[in-house]
């Protein structure tokens, strides 16, 4: 009996004693508790790290994108600023062109007028022809100005439009400016009755216009083909 107390002893000192188990237990739930947050955790860094690439590769895309659009709005300012310049500089050239196109012609209107005479005051009688008007006129050149107006001098000569009311003037082209120069020469103030007058077109008549308002302007007249001013002297 002794032999199998001892044996009994032998056997119960090498069986576990419950809190060995129960820390072998709890270590084994903690290993594989561990384990599975492991595969969790790598399971979610996975998915993570997926879904991350995924927006770095939306990203890269939208940046890229985004460049190819600063890059096309840059281009068209600069397209915008290129065709603005070039439309200003073409307008500025079309503006200069036009003011030299309207000189020119200025300038040949005025040229064509060279031997014309514009003569005021001459009141119009019944029946009233080229012929008697060239007469009409060489006579009072020839009593008020001693100038011997032939009618070989005179190449057309009628009366323009003038307002309402009021004496229409006379306009007259002579042969060459030999003719004109000697009938200029004798013009007066309106003391014998009327007037003569270089023909002046519209836009020199404006200027000697605009001049004579000018406050620094003492004078303006036209002379030769060319208008003149007098500034006020200081």
């Amino acid at each position: 009996m002794t032999e199998g107390l001892r044996e009994l002893r032998k056997d119960l000192k090498s069986m576990l004693k419950r809190e060995e188990i129960e820390d072998l237990i709890q270590k084994t739930i903690s290993a594989i508790m561990s384990k599975r947050e492991e595969t969790v955790s790598k399971k979610i860094e996975t998915e993570v790290a997926k879904r991350t690439q995924t927006l770095h590769e939306k990203l890269t895309g939208l940046e890229f994108e985004n460049e190819q659009l600063k890059q096309t709005i840059c281009d068209l300012k600069n397209n915008n600023t290129k065709a603005i310049n070039e439309l200003e500089i073409l307008i500025e050239k079309n503006y200069k062109t036009s003011r030299e196109a309207l000189k020119l012609a200025n300038n040949n209107e005025q040229y064509s007028r060279k031997n014309n005479v514009k003569m005021i005051n001459i009141e119009k009688t019944s029946h009233e022809s080229e012929a008697s008007l060239i007469q009409k006129v060489s006579n009072i050149m020839k009593t008020t100005a001693d100038v011997d107006l032939k009618p070989d001098d005179i190449i057309a000569i009628h009366r323009l439009p003038s307002k309402k009311g009021t004496i229409r003037p006379i306009i007259i082209k002579l042969r060459n400016n030999n003719a004109k120069s000697a009938i200029i020469k004798k013009r007066n103030p309106k003391i014998k009755g009327y007037m003569l007058l270089d023909d002046v077109t519209k836009r020199n008549q404006g200027l000697i216009s605009r001049l004579l308002l000018h406050p620094d302007i003492k004078n303006a007249w036209f002379y030769n083909g060319a208008v003149f001013g007098q500034t006020i002297p200081e």
